[in-house]
């Protein structure tokens, strides 16, 4: 059986969750036995990278121009695919990949974050928070806050259009979780039967992970890619507050994002003599030798960084305020969930587990097994049924 992937930008995997997803299933597949493709809308970022399939880009930079249609339409012939799995379903993209239908191929569209994640948090991610602390960043935020009623309306109107475009004309939709599946069918109901939750795989086989490592350190680690949704200055703000009453611990900053980002959060960290900002870095050390893993973000599609996180044995605390949070962490047991978005819950927390060595270690032990639900080899079982279901229905 041959499977393509497309998607916008190539599949690196340390390039963002959605690459790293793909490279992990890809690599099962083809122990496996199946043929795996890469198919690219891209006009930006072409990273070079050993890819484990053959990846082929689009010809034209307009997406439904002709050339790009009858070359997408052409290609699915040619290499015999039988099932495109479609990682844009949150993007307009879908409108070209959705077309493989018409070659009698079937699409499973995945949704790689709730539907409405991001319009549930347009305030606090997007329109109240300065950019920068320019004159002109903070003129454009009165706009913005002038305007917010017609910009959330428009958002809404914009994801209602892409799931009626969906929906219809896909053979599956695939979320991340089950919690998803209300929020979908509040916006375009009567699809329900086409609905299935597969959740991303463990990103780390087990013989990459040290299960040796005992004796980690007395570290607290934050790790993403830096901006707005992600609310990385949160965790400086409550490292501030206790700082001084843990100097045998350590905040690791792991990952960055704009100069003036970096630069801001930096301020913010002055005279902190016990943060350390380690850059743009391989994760898997660090998330290995820390005992907390903190996740400050407003939301996620998933949260690879908590699962990789457990996956090392560093126990994770984030804010419940995405749908699929609750899959991961099981309060108390195997992490800790804060409700949106109390930075004083969040800091108490985190000094218990800071003070409380039992409670780390045994909730630790919880995180290494219960995160196991989510390896490759069960993950992928779950999309061979998908598979089998649509080659015998077809």
């Amino acid at each position: 059986m041959t499977i393509c992937f497309t998607y916008i930008t190539p599949f690196h995997p340390e390039k963002g969750g959605i690459g790293r997803v793909t490279h992990v299933l890809t690599k099962e597949l083809l122990r496996r036995g199946y043929k795996v493709l890469y198919l690219i809308y891209d006009i930006t970022n072409r990273y070079q990278y050993d890819y484990p399939a053959p990846l082929t880009y689009l010809p034209s930079k307009v997406l439904m121009s002709h050339e790009n249609v009858t070359f997408y339409k052409n290609y699915l012939l040619e290499n015999h695919v039988d099932i495109v799995i479609n990682q844009s379903g949150n993007f307009e993209d879908s409108q070209l990949w959705l077309l493989a239908e018409q070659c009698n191929i079937r699409v499973i569209s995945v949704l790689h974050s709730n539907p409405l994640v991001a319009y549930s948090h347009l305030w606090s991610s997007d329109v109240f928070p300065l950019r920068n602390d320019t004159v002109t960043e903070k003129l454009k935020r009165i706009i913005r806050v002038a305007l917010y009623p017609r910009i959330k309306r428009r958002f809404y109107t914009n994801r209602k259009r892409q799931f009626e475009m969906l929906l219809p004309r896909t053979s599956v939709v695939c979320t991340l979780s089950q919690n998803f599946f209300d929020e979908l069918s509040s916006i375009v109901p009567g699809y329900e039967q086409k609905y299935v939750a597969i959740p991303n795989p463990n990103s780390y086989s087990q013989h990459q992970i040290d299960t040796t490592m005992v004796d980690k350190k007395n570290q607290v680690l934050f790790l993403g890619l830096w901006g707005a949704p992600k609310k990385e200055e949160r965790i400086v703000k409550i490292w501030r507050r206790i700082y001084k009453q843990y100097p045998n611990w350590e905040l690791v900053m792991a990952g960055s994002g704009s100069k003036l980002r970096v630069e801001r959060i930096k301020r913010l960290a002055r005279n902190i003599p016990n943060i350390r900002f380690a850059g743009m870095v391989s994760p898997l050390n660090y998330q290995q030798e820390s005992k907390i893993f903190c996740l400050t973000s407003n939301y996620e599609g998933w949260g690879m960084v908590l699962t990789e996180a457990m996956q090392c044995g560093a126990v994770p605390i984030a804010f419940s305020s995405f749908a699929s949070v609750t899959d991961i962490i099981e309060n108390g047991r195997n992490g800790v969930l804060i409700n949106p978005f109390n930075l004083h819950d969040y800091e108490c927390k985190l000094r218990y587990l800071m003070d409380n060595s039992d409670a780390l270690h045994s909730m630790s032990q919880h995180a290494r097994v219960d995160v196991q639900k989510y390896s490759v080899d069960k993950v992928v079982d779950k999309w061979e049924q998908v598979f089998k279901k649509l080659v015998t229905t077809t």
